[in-house]
């Protein structure tokens, strides 16, 4: 709708058509391959993931990067510990306790997402297991929420001030270069993820 009424605008993560545009992103390929790295070095090999929205690009992205590592440690990623998700606390607290009465259970989950994350953490401590004693727990945003919950969450940080930011002043760039007073700016703006490691991983027992 935008394009056609040829309104600008600039996304930050979109869901899909990454080469439209402009867009700001951080590699969700090496930043999915860094946190599944993080719990196979710890010695994780059962891992459960959770799911995003299958709709959105960073999904598939950070899925490829899961498998990326899990090839790194010549590990095998067991299909049956993939569940479906959607980035929201209700369906991974759901898709978590599906994984967790598998038998054996993971050792670890890794969510999408911190929402999820923190959802699968109450689904490991209402069956009465701890984190990270039992069961390691890992998300993925570095949202306010995987500061507060406790134990402190694991996760990837995704600068997402500094992305809004950039979007804007790439469209206000292109902006002032449909007016001719400087040149068209670059549409993709690459931004770093850093992992954060914080009390919700360990070492399997």
């Amino acid at each position: 709708m935008l394009d056609r009424q040829k309104l600008p605008y600039a996304r930050i993560t979109p869901h899909r058509e990454m080469d439209r545009g402009i867009v700001t992103v951080i590699d969700d390929i090496e930043a999915g391959r860094a946190i599944a790295r993080h719990l196979l070095e710890l010695g994780h090999r059962r891992i459960g993931i959770v799911m995003g929205d299958p709709s959105h690009a960073a999904s598939a992205a950070r899925m490829k990067g899961y498998r990326l590592a899990f090839a790194d440690f010549d590990a095998e990623l067991n299909d049956e510990l993939i569940a479906s998700g959607d980035f929201t606390y209700d369906v991974g607290y759901a898709s978590a306790a599906k994984l967790l009465h598998q038998s054996p259970r993971p050792t670890a989950i890794l969510a999408q997402n911190d929402d999820m994350a923190v959802a699968a953490m109450a689904a490991v401590r209402d069956l009465g297991l701890s984190v990270p004693g039992d069961v390691s727990v890992a998300g993925f945003d570095n949202s306010e929420v995987s500061r507060t919950t406790w134990p402190q969450l694991t996760t990837v940080r995704q600068p997402v001030n500094e992305m809004a930011w950039d979007a804007v002043d790439r469209l206000i760039a292109m902006l002032d270069a449909n007016s001719g007073e400087q040149a068209s700016p670059p549409l993709r703006g690459d931004h770093p993820y850093e992992l954060i490691v914080r009390a919700s991983t360990a070492a399997p027992r």
